[in-house]
């Protein structure tokens, strides 16, 4: 009997001039279609040529429930500007860390699903910093691939090199990383990419706040310098990481012009 008002819409359904149900059909099919569009475009992070907006509200499902991305740009996300381009030489955007599927960020899950997909060419497995190490490794054949680039299909770390200022005032004597990284003049570390949306309510830009102070050249945030120096600091991220993660050729400057248009982008997200 529980079934009974479901089974009633079906005959209905059912009854109705052909027509209009054929033409039903095509409607629920292009919004499936589309439905799917979005949430590849959202998991890639990649620009696909004929979609080129998401709007607020779509929902991208997750295992603890879904998450929505509200843009107040331009009524969404805009999957054309900057952001979303590739600005350097490896295939890279800012969206291919930071997926509108998965809070501007990245999911374990959705790298194994780009991993299996695309045979681990997918831009985001790049030895510069998608791989465990970037010597002794071998991205030849799928099985090596596939080891290279464990943490980032598993746990969905990022591996960050940096190396120790000369004026530290420690010594690294010895390392131990248990994928080849034992270089003690360059430390590597292994994090996830920080979500790239609700970035007004930040007090320091990156995990360890180097944006944020004199060891980069940004600028320490402050009450008094809010949000002025969270706007600087974000375009000397998205500098950084141009120039880092996505191998510009030609070094990008902090008066590059997109560079604002790829903070104003981040500055207008709130995700929940």
């Amino acid at each position: 009997m529980r079934n009974l008002p479901r089974l009633r819409k079906i005959i209905r359904f059912r009854n109705l001039p052909r027509i209009w149900r054929d033409r039903h059909g095509v409607v629920v099919a292009a919004l499936v279609f589309g439905a799917i569009l979005i949430a590849v475009a959202g998991i890639s992070g990649q620009q696909i040529p004929f979609l080129k907006f998401i709007p607020n509200g779509f929902i991208f499902l997750n295992p603890n429930g879904a998450s929505q991305t509200h843009s107040t740009n331009s009524g969404g996300i805009d999957l054309t500007g900057p952001f979303f381009q590739s600005l350097g030489t490896n295939g890279r955007s800012c969206g291919t860390c930071h997926a509108s599927s998965n809070g501007m960020s990245v999911s374990a899950t959705d790298v194994e699903l780009h991993f299996r997909l695309t045979q681990g060419t997918d831009p985001i497995f790049r030895p510069v910093d998608g791989s465990n190490c970037d010597h002794g490794i071998d991205l030849s054949t799928f099985q090596g691939r596939s080891q290279a680039y464990s943490l980032l299909r598993t746990r969905g770390l990022i591996r960050i090199a940096i190396a120790v200022p000369a004026n530290a005032n420690y010594a690294v004597t010895s390392v131990q990383n248990p994928y080849g990284c034992n270089e003690s003049d360059t430390i590597s570390m292994y994090r996830r990419p920080l979500p790239a949306t609700n970035l007004r309510f930040l007090s320091a830009v990156m995990s360890d706040g180097r944006e944020s102070s004199a060891a980069t050249g940004t600028t320490k945030m402050l009450y008094g310098n809010d949000p002025a120096s969270l706007l600087s600091n974000l375009a000397h991220q998205a500098m950084d990481a141009t120039n880092g993660h996505a191998q510009a050729s030609k070094p990008v400057s902090i008066s590059d012009p997109r560079l604002p248009a790829i903070v104003n982008f981040e500055m207008g997200l709130t995700t929940a």
